[in-house]
């Protein structure tokens, strides 16, 4: 009796240290959100997107305030379409002519977190026609999965392996020097997007490979990992992409947390002068014509580097360490010192843990 006395005292104040910060929390939710910031090449530095009391305000890092119109003129590539409806367009930004439709193919958008790759794997993967003739790409029939030795591809409505395709994709990557098994993997199975790039792969041996499907039949390609592919890379993190200038196949990331391009040339190129680490860090990537805007988050700071869009020099950087913590989020740890959660910021398991 005296055990399941002291057994319902301790659920009860599990329970007290999940329920009471979860209550509060939901009536008491974080309001503030980082702000969005893009690289100004006219002004040489950063400019955030801030909304305060309902106001939007268009900052620098070095103080100086905006109004909305400065703001479209110092990023001409971002508020093309503002400044063609205003007939303010110029023929010439940075020194390359532009038109609309030349702005539009050279925007690029990447976004990831810790909290979609930290997840549980589906194990299976969807291989489009890259060139069906179609403009809108339609679902295959099939999937793949990994083996040991292997793709292995299934009939989605009959749950058939599909022996002749499994071995033909197979036997290509192993021509092409791939050994088995894999070792990372990526596509993006949606076919919402233009065109498909395929997938991005490692073998055991960290060898980085391009697979597509080309009219029904397999693709293969190995990515050279410098300029002259002498450079021997281990790989954390792939990821596909399908950029409307098609002048990319994807980003990888190496193990010592550099982030590399994969050129639709066959090679990668280093991105910027800075780290990443894709198991705690969220990336954002808006890129345009001249430049691309990379914003990681880590827990202490917001992290911004402009690049060249064409060479991947970094070309600027800001370093902002996050607002002390004010209201709930600086009292709770003194409320509450303990604090149980069952989901995270990082993954998408359900599982305990304590002061999250």
């Amino acid at each position: 009796m005296k055990h399941i006395k002291y057994i319902i005292i301790g659920l009860a104040a599990l329970l007290l240290i999940w329920l009471v910060p979860a209550f509060v929390t939901l009536l008491m939710p974080d309001a503030t959100r980082p702000p969005f910031v893009l690289y100004s090449f006219m002004d040489e530095d950063f400019i955030r997107f801030e909304t305060v009391n309902g106001q939007q305000h268009f900052r620098d890092f070095k103080g100086q305030e905006f109004t909305k119109q400065e703001c479209d003129s110092l990023l001409p590539l971002f508020a093309f379409r503002q400044l063609l409806a205003e007939g303010r367009l110029a023929d010439t930004i940075g020194g390359v002519a532009v038109t609309p439709k030349l702005i539009q193919q050279n925007a690029f958008h990447f976004k990831t977190s810790p909290k979609q790759l930290n997840r549980p794997p589906i194990g299976l993967f969807t291989l489009f026609e890259s060139q069906s003739g179609n403009v809108d790409l339609i679902l295959p029939p099939d999937v793949f999965r990994l083996t040991k030795t292997g793709l292995e591809f299934i009939d989605c409505k009959t749950n058939k392996v599909l022996k002749a395709k499994s071995l033909s994709f197979s036997r290509e990557l192993e021509k092409h020097g791939f050994c088995f098994p894999v070792r990372l993997i990526w596509g993006n199975g949606s076919p919402r997007k233009d065109y498909d790039n395929g997938f991005l792969l490692t073998d055991r041996n960290d060898r980085l490979f391009q697979l597509k499907m080309v009219k029904g039949t397999p693709y293969v390609r190995e990515i050279q990992t410098s300029a002259t592919g002498t450079q021997n890379l281990k790989w954390k993190k792939v990821f596909t992409v399908e950029p409307a200038n098609r002048k990319l196949i994807g980003l990888a990331v190496s193990d010592d947390n550099r982030l590399y391009a994969v050129c639709s040339k066959g090679r990668t190129i280093a991105v910027g002068d800075f780290e990443y680490d894709p198991e705690t860090m969220p990336i954002t990537i808006v890129g345009d014509l001249l430049h691309w805007t990379i914003t990681l988050y880590t827990d202490k700071d917001s992290r911004y580097y402009a690049v060249d869009a064409n060479s991947f020099e970094q070309v600027a950087s800001r370093i902002v360490p996050d607002p002390a913590p004010e209201g709930w989020e600086k009292a709770k740890k003194y409320i509450l010192p303990l604090r149980l959660s069952f989901t995270t910021w990082h993954d998408q398991y359900i599982f305990p843990h304590l002061n999250e």
